[in-house]
């Protein structure tokens, strides 16, 4: 009877603890990410996407479909490249419950835009700047002025120059690439004179790859004050799959990019948050059917802790 005694109260304590463990390891592990759903967002962080629609609506169907997905990816900001049909994309705004839209006036195509959820983000201020300056801008960047959590940020949406060579030629002030190269170089001046102590994030469709060489490099202007400036999306650029690009169909390609400044490091590096595409695809029927529908660019997604 004294042995049964000691056995059984030696395996509830071995029970306790693992219990206990099992609670304090809790805390410690990243979320559970379903990689093949669209949910993204978490009621306790901020979250923006990234999503060039390829000349939206690409059908006749492209707004019922994103009517259905975009309220199941559970974001506060989603900043568009490519809107053709201006108001198409008003109404797809008033498909999706709680979310208000912004619509880049500065050019007839290819626009720029926002749809953001008015429950939890305060528009303070939503403007174009480098106005006129279509060698280095064919787009001027969108800007988005918000406060979420009583915390302010600012979002600069972009679409810079397609194409090119991979090769920067600077005998040629209208190389695809040198273009790419001065709008990036004039966006870091912007920030570092008008946003210097401020939570900023680039993001769009940067038409480049920032892993490359500094040779063909048209980053250099972030990447070399890496104390100032992070590509939440660097991860994926130098590991890139079929499965977690936002360009597959180049050579799985990632040409859709997220930066933030010094102000969001600790936000973006605290546990739960997060950069990745939504394989949107998935709901669709696949890839064929996606650049078919939608587009040819998945979205790219970023949860920052609100502290």
């Amino acid at each position: 009877m004294q042995k049964r005694t000691v056995y059984l109260s030696s395996l509830l304590l071995v029970l306790l603890i693992f219990l206990s463990s099992c609670g304090e390891n809790q805390k410690l592990t990243p979320p559970i990410i379903d990689e093949d759903g669209l949910a993204f967002g978490t009621p306790t962080t901020l979250d923006i996407l990234t999503w060039n629609l390829k000349t939206f609506p690409l059908t006749p169907n492209t707004v019922d479909l994103l009517s259905d997905i975009i309220p199941q990816m559970n974001v506060e900001i989603i900043a568009f490249q490519e809107i053709m049909e201006y108001a198409q994309f008003q109404a797809l705004a008033e498909n999706v419950p709680y979310y208000n839209a912004y619509i880049s006036n500065a050019t007839s195509s290819y626009r720029l835009a926002y749809l953001y959820d008015s429950r939890s983000v305060t528009v303070n201020e939503e403007y174009t700047i480098f106005n006129g300056m279509s060698n280095p801008f064919p787009r001027p960047p969108y800007v988005l002025d918000f406060t979420f959590e009583n915390k302010d940020y600012i979002v600069i949406n972009n679409h810079l120059k397609a194409l090119g060579d991979d090769i920067i030629n600077e005998d040629d002030p209208w190389d695809e690439e040198v273009r790419r190269r001065s709008a990036i170089e004039l966006l870091e001046g912007y920030i570092s004179e008008n946003h210097d102590n401020d939570n900023v994030i680039i993001v769009g469709d940067m038409n480049d790859q920032i892993q490359e060489t500094i040779e063909t490099n048209i980053f250099m202007a972030f990447l070399d004050k890496p104390d100032e400036y992070m590509f939440a999306t660097m991860p994926i650029a130098q590991n890139p799959t079929s499965a977690t690009v936002s360009y597959p169909s180049y050579n799985n390609s990632m040409l859709d990019h997220i930066l933030i400044t010094d102000e969001l490091f600790e936000d973006f590096t605290a546990a739960g948050s997060i950069c990745r595409v939504i394989r949107v695809e998935n709901q669709v029927g696949g890839l064929s059917a996606y650049y078919n529908l939608i587009s040819d660019h998945r979205p790219v997604g970023i949860r920052l802790q609100a502290f």
